[in-house]
């Protein structure tokens, strides 16, 4: 939190300095309208809000329809994972702990007492 608050008062002061460094007064010819001694910095900070303002509106919507996409994929999967447990409930064996791991049985019954490496 602190942090933020940090970043913020340094993005005012920078904010500040760039005011008092553009503080010419301009004038703004719109279509059939002319505006006389507007400051530049005001010029140019409304157009920025305005070009965030556009790429806001016309990214808003894509956004929200991503955000439903992704809420309903969330709840499809939860659905296949209840439907993939309850289908395999029931299949499931137990485990046999003296099974050996690649499914061969090996038998340790020999009678005459030799074995392969000859212990």
């Amino acid at each position: 939190m602190q942090a933020i608050v940090v970043i913020i008062l340094i993005l005012a002061l920078l904010l500040v300095i760039f005011t008092l460094q553009n503080a010419m007064d301009i004038t703004i010819n719109v279509f059939f309208w002319e505006i006389k001694d507007a400051p530049l910095v005001i010029v140019l900070l409304t157009c920025l809000l305005l070009g965030y303002l556009i790429a806001s509106f016309y990214f808003f919507p894509k956004l929200w329809k991503l955000k439903r996409e992704y809420k309903q994929m969330i709840k499809f999967n939860s659905e296949l994972k209840e439907l993939h447990e309850l289908n395999h409930k029931n299949d499931r064996k137990p485990v046999d702990d003296n099974s050996d791991p690649e499914g061969i049985e090996l038998d340790d019954d020999d009678n005459d007492g030799s074995t392969f490496f000859k212990d």
